[in-house]
């Protein structure tokens, strides 16, 4: 960041507040990036920014992420954590993306899939990914893990060992992300399907309700039009008589909007495509060894 110019005006929300007529190289100069923090602290304070997802910095990241993602070759790198347990254990984080028509993005949702590790030299198949059961104490066990300020990390051996092993890792771990993924998919279509079904639904509800308002008031204005306009004068009867032929040319586009518009929208939820991608590779290291 520090070498791309283009973060410049991002990270400068990150400084304290520019005061009036202060040229711009004096206040980078002296108002340097503030730390961050990603919770509320309950204090109002200068001293930090508070990195919420609508803060540039983040916008710009959570960006960059969504546009380019990874692909296998990306995980060059994999976090490290120990782990108050006695097994050695690797997540492989995944993310899958459904899209619509023209590429809209319908979903996007992280996933996991978490295995015990075995050394590569001593497997005698591949990984094979945990139940719900286990998966949910392996993520339990990482969540405490980030959250402890006083964790150790294992020797600078058993990290190249990981380091090493994790192209392999995500070979044998990355059908099982996929075929997990698939199963959620075919549960998040379904639910687009009839999100769009709803929402068509409804439009087709309101469209017939407003056509209903309007017929029965241009019905009423025809009906008693020297009745309602006894006392106007002839700007006024034209009016009421424009806004007549209004309600009549808006009758005539009710019923292409019934046909085009409820359809539109159900089949914008439909979805023309899926992606699986991994993301992230995590190993838990027990603080026993």
């Amino acid at each position: 960041m520090e070498t791309d110019p283009s973060w410049a005006a991002t990270l400068d929300t990150l400084r304290a507040p520019r005061k009036q007529n202060q040229k711009l190289a004096d206040w980078r100069r002296e108002a340097p990036i503030r730390p961050v923090v990603f919770e509320d602290t309950g204090v109002l304070t200068e001293d930090t920014v508070h990195l919420h997802l609508e803060q540039r910095v983040a916008q710009r990241l959570l960006a960059r992420f969504r546009a380019q993602g990874f692909i296998h070759h990306d995980l060059s790198r994999a976090c490290l954590a120990q782990a108050a347990d006695s097994i050695p254990r690797v997540i492989l984080l995944g993310r899958v993306s459904l899209y619509g028509q023209r590429a809209e993005r319908l979903h996007e949702e992280l996933i996991p899939v978490t295995a015990r590790w075995v050394d590569p030299s001593r497997r005698k198949g591949k990984l094979q990914i945990y139940a719900r059961e286990a998966e949910t104490k392996t993520l339990d066990l990482l969540e405490r893990s980030l959250g402890d300020s006083n964790h150790h990390m294992p020797g600078d051996s058993i990290q190249q060992k990981l380091l090493n092993a994790a192209p392999h890792d995500i070979e044998e771990l990355l059908p099982q992300l996929q075929s997990r993924a698939e199963d959620l998919g075919v549960l998040v279509i379904e639910k687009l399907k009839k999100r769009g079904e709803r929402e068509e639904r409804d439009l087709r509800e309101i469209l017939e309700g407003q056509r209903k308002r309007v017929r029965e008031e241009l019905t009423k204005y025809e009906a008693k039009f020297k009745q309602l306009t006894f006392d106007f004068d002839e700007h006024e009867k034209r009016q009421i008589e424009a806004y007549m032929q209004a309600w009549r040319n808006r009758l005539g586009l009710f019923d292409r909007d019934l046909e085009q518009e409820p359809q539109r929208i159900r089949e914008f939820y439909e979805v023309r495509a899926q992606r699986v991608e991994p993301v992230g590779l995590v190993y838990l290291w027990p603080e026993t060894n």
